[in-house]
C-alpha cells in the first residue's frame, strides 16, 4: 500500500440567486463523509447533498472485495434516487441481476477515476435486451448516467455510478468539476469505512472506540496535540516502531514520513478552517515488520465533546502484523474445551511458544505438553498449525472482543 495524502479541493464555482454556494455545498459533503466513515447511515445524507450539488437524479456506490476469489462480493451497496434510499432496487440488483449485469466486467477496464457515459457500458442490442439495463438502471435514473472506477484500500474495487443529468443540455463541465473534486474524498470515506468495518467498530461513538482492541484508536484537539489513545495506540507509540509521541504530539519517525504526518493532521484539525479534509498514508517501520496504516479522519464539531474533552480528529492506526484477538470464552465454547485449555490454545494461536506460555501461567512446560496433548485429542488433529488455523477460524465471530479500559497519553 502506497502512501497517499488528501488535499480538500472544493469546485469554486458559485449558484445565483441567494442558493447555497458550490464551494458550501462542497464542504458539507465532505463533512457529512467524515461521519459516514464512522457510521454508513450517514453515506445516505451525503449521496442526498451529491446529488444535489451534482444536479443528478441519482448514484449507487458499491464497494466489491476481491479477496474473495473466484466471486468478488460486495461489502457496500447503496442507491440513492433523489433523497429516497431505494433499497427495494438494491435487493432486486443483488438477488436477480448481479450475476448477469453486462456492464460489470466492462467497468474493470474503464480509467481509473475517469468517468465515461453509462450507456457505453452496454450494446445497442443489449439496450433493448437487457433485464439491467431495463429492470435496474431506468427506475435508478442511470441510463444516461456515468460510471467511475476506482482502486479502493486492501485489494478491492469502488465503483461509483452517478446518475442521468438535470442539468440542461445534459453533463456539463461544472458538474464534471464537482465529481472531480469529490472523487479522492469517497475515496478517503471507502478506507475509513473498510478500516472501521475490519474492526467491528461500525457505528461506535468517539468515546466506545476507546474501548476497541483491533487498530490504534487516538484523539487529537484542534492544535493537533494527543488527548486519549486505547491500549494498542499507547503500546505503539510507547515502542517508537514508526510511531510516537513528541512532547504529546503524534510523530513519526522518518523525517519525510513526519512531514507528511503534520500536514495530514493540520488539514484535519485546523481551527481556523471549515474546510477540513482527511487523509491516509503508511508509516515505516524501523523493525522489518509491514508498515502501520494510518487514517485521519476530521470529527465533525457538533460532536467534538467527548467525555469532557474537545476532539478535533481521529487517528486510526492498523497494524497488519497485529495477530488476531479471539475470546478464549468462544473458544472454550466452539470447540468444547476447559477453560485452561482455551486459554492455552488461544495463547499458542496468538504466537506464544510453550516456554513462555509456562513462564506466562506458572506452569510447567512438561504441564503446558501435557494439556497441549488434551486439546490435541480432543480436536483430532496432530500438529500445531492444525490448532492455531482452527482457533484463529474464530476471530470476528460475536463474542471475540474483549472490552478494556482506555489509557490516557
Amino acid at each position: 500500500m502506497g502512501r497517499f495524502f488528501i488535499l480538500l479541493t472544493p469546485n469554486p464555482g458559485a449558484r445565483k440567486g441567494g442558493v447555497m454556494s458550490q464551494q458550501d455545498s462542497f464542504e458539507r459533503i465532505v463533512a457529512r463523509l467524515h461521519d459516514a466513515a464512522l457510521n454508513d447511515v450517514h453515506w445516505s445524507e451525503a449521496a442526498r447533498l451529491i446529488n444535489e450539488a451534482s444536479q443528478m437524479k441519482s448514484n449507487a456506490l458499491a464497494i466489491s472485495d476481491r479477496r474473495h476469489q473466484p466471486r468478488p462480493e460486495l461489502f457496500f451497496f447503496r442507491l440513492i434516487v433523489g433523497s429516497e434510499h431505494r433499497d427495494d432496487l438494491e435487493r432486486a440488483h443483488l438477488r436477480d441481476f448481479l450475476l448477469y449485469d453486462e456492464s460489470i466486467p466492462r467497468v474493470k477496464k474503464l480509467c481509473r477515476g475517469e468517468p465515461a457515459p453509462t450507456a457505453d457500458l452496454y450494446t445497442d442490442h443489449e439496450k433493448k435486451t437487457s433485464r439491467t439495463y431495463e429492470v435496474v438502471r431506468g427506475p435508478a435514473r442511470q441510463q444516461n448516467g456515468l460510471s467511475l472506477y476506482m482502486d479502493g484500500p486492501v485489494g478491492s474495487h469502488i465503483v461509483w455510478a452517478l446518475g442521468d443529468s438535470i442539468a440542461p443540455g445534459g453533463w456539463g463541465s461544472e458538474q464534471l468539476k464537482m465529481v472531480s473534486g469529490l472523487q479522492p474524498h469517497v475515496r478517503q470515506f471507502v478506507r475509513v469505512l473498510r478500516a472501521v468495518t475490519d474492526a467491528e467498530a461500525l457505528g461506535s461513538s468517539l468515546a466506545d472506540l476507546l474501548d476497541n482492541e483491533r487498530f490504534g484508536v487516538i484523539h487529537l484537539d484542534e492544535r493537533g496535540r494527543v488527548l486519549e489513545a486505547n491500549d494498542l495506540a499507547t503500546d505503539l507509540l510507547r515502542q517508537g516502531d514508526g510511531l510516537f509521541d513528541r512532547d504529546g504530539f503524534l510523530a513519526a519517525r522518518r523525517r519525510e514520513e513526519n512531514t507528511e504526518l503534520q500536514q495530514v493532521v493540520a488539514c484535519a484539525t485546523s481551527p481556523l478552517s471549515a474546510r477540513l479534509a482527511g487523509g491516509s498514508m503508511t508509516v515505516q517501520r524501523t523493525s522489518r515488520r509491514a508498515r502501520l496504516v494510518v487514517h485521519v479522519n476530521p470529527v465533525a464539531r457538533s460532536q467534538w465533546y467527548v467525555r469532557s474533552r474537545r476532539v478535533a480528529a481521529l487517528v486510526l492506526v492498523v497494524d497488519p502484523d497485529r495477530p488476531a484477538r479471539v475470546d478464549p470464552g468462544l473458544v472454550e465454547e466452539a470447540l468444547g474445551l476447559t477453560p485452561a485449555e482455551a486459554r492455552l490454545a488461544v495463547m499458542l494461536a496468538t504466537g506464544h511458544s510453550v516456554p513462555a506460555i509456562a513462564a506466562m501461567t506458572q506452569r510447567t512446560e512438561g504441564t503446558v505438553r501435557w494439556h497441549m496433548k488434551q486439546i490435541f485429542r480432543k480436536q483430532r488433529v496432530s500438529r500445531q498449525t492444525d490448532l492455531v488455523r482452527r482457533v484463529l477460524s474464530l476471530d470476528g465471530f460475536p463474542g471475540s472482543e474483549h472490552r478494556v479500559p482506555s489509557r490516557k497519553v
